[in-house]
């Protein structure tokens, strides 16, 4: 019977314990601790372009380079080529010439 009761009040001791957890969000969301969680370096790149844009400032990707005059018309002519741009524009829903 005082076994029982032990188990009682020990299990209640335990979960009655808060876990204590402290998270910083500008800790989770950098780039070295999303790549060591295994997102990918785009997704890294995502999210800190989406934190640059809510504080209303510019983020340049780190992947980003000057491209020669052929790289630029190979990306013209292969519109599946990697720019470095990636979510670097305005999405319009509307063409203009621009696109071009």
């Amino acid at each position: 019977m005082k076994f029982k009761s032990f188990l009682v009040i020990s299990a209640l001791f335990v979960t009655s314990i808060p876990a204590f957890s402290y998270a910083v969000t500008e800790e989770l969301t950098s780039p070295e601790q999303m790549i060591n969680y295994n997102y990918s370096s785009s997704i890294a790149d995502y999210t800190q372009l989406v934190k640059a844009q809510n504080q209303n400032r510019e983020y340049k990707s780190g992947r980003y380079k000057p491209n020669s005059v052929w790289r630029r018309i190979w990306e013209y002519l292969d519109p599946g080529a990697d720019d470095g741009h990636l979510l670097q524009h305005d999405v319009k829903p509307e063409h203009s010439w621009q696109d071009w």
